[in-house]
């Protein structure tokens, strides 16, 4: 079966046909808010000064020599979590298998792969988003709702919360957004922005653009709106520099947008928003550069197939949580 073939069916060729596949849309990683960043460890230490995380440099895994180093009391260890999918090819399913006109069955094997390793990515894909989305609050949060990190409690900072009186036809929306903008930037501590990015309940949405104060704004960009959806085109309504996006997916979980609630986060920063990647734990990529995704293979029992498995090790956060916060209509 040539899925023992080490040229085509490696980790390496492997992870790098896993990492080429198409991706899943998912709103909050198209939007480019967490800049990803490949490590070669396991881990990230990061230490709190002025309200402000800061990543520590740390020591490679398995490196020989590398020296002790005093944590700052401030600074805490995070493990990068760890997200493995699980599938096979049994030898039953490439039996006569090739590619037309050929006697060449690596080609035909390798498609089978990559349709099983495109379903297995599809979930990874899902998965970040919904650690992105959770990272956008301050916390990360496991598939059974069981909390991996809450950054707030681990820092001790309190989210910021704004009220939005959208039931009242006086109340001054542009005023209220400006000021919670202002102080926002000032949260960036000398960070750059490009603008903001506000992921929205419908409720939310729809009380925003419906405020007397906007609702003739809202009409007038739905009219140019073209433009701005080269930029975004999850976006729903651009205002004051800020990209509101109807975010409508339900995960099930804790860290859901509940309705008549939003969430809000500077894009384009260099330092505020990352998604940390480490290595897969395999022995041929110990102490490598990470890659988004992996994918290896394994004889099964009796030499029946292989199994697969695919895996992201990754960890989305805001480095200044209080460059985030919560919008709450009322």
């Amino acid at each position: 079966m040539p899925l023992s073939n080490e040229q085509y069916f490696g980790v390496r060729p492997l992870s790098e046909a896993i990492n080429i596949l198409p991706s899943t849309p998912t709103i909050i990683r198209e939007s480019g808010l967490f800049v990803p960043e490949y490590l070669s460890t396991t881990y990230v230490d990061i230490t709190m000064k002025n309200n402000e995380l800061t990543l520590v440099q740390s020591q490679p895994r398995g490196g020989a020599g590398q020296p002790t180093k005093t944590r700052k009391t401030s600074g805490k260890t995070f493990q990068i979590p760890h997200y493995p999918m699980n599938d096979g090819v049994f030898a039953d399913e490439v039996q006569n298998l090739r590619a037309f006109g050929s006697e060449n069955v690596a080609t035909p094997v390798m498609d089978k792969v990559n349709d099983k390793a495109a379903d297995m990515k599809a979930d990874l894909e899902y998965t970040r988003e919904h650690a992105q989305l959770g990272a956008l609050q301050g916390v990360v949060v496991d598939a059974d709702n069981t909390v991996i990190y809450d950054f707030n409690k681990e820092f001790g900072v309190t989210r910021d919360v704004y009220e939005f009186k959208l039931s009242s036809d006086t109340a001054r929306i542009g005023t209220t957004t400006d000021k919670m903008l202002r102080q926002l930037m000032l949260n960036l501590n000398g960070d750059i922005s490009k603008g903001f990015i506000c992921f929205a309940s419908p409720e939310f949405m729809d009380a925003y653009t419906d405020h007397p104060s906007i609702r003739e704004l809202y009409a007038r960009f739905k009219e140019t709106s073209d433009q701005y959806r080269d930029t975004n085109p999850n976006m729903t309504f651009n205002h004051r520099g800020v990209q509101f996006v109807t975010y409508t997916h339900k995960f099930g979980s804790e860290v859901d947008i509940k309705a008549g609630e939003a969430h809000i986060a500077p894009l384009g920063t260099r330092k505020t928003t990352k998604e940390y990647f480490a290595p897969a734990n395999y022995n041929a990529t110990v102490n490598t550069k990470a890659l988004a995704y992996y994918l290896s293979r394994e004889k099964k029992k009796m030499d029946k197939g292989w199994d697969l498995e695919a895996q992201t090790n990754s960890l989305s956060i805001l480095l200044r949580l209080k460059a985030a916060a919560t919008l709450r209509m009322s």
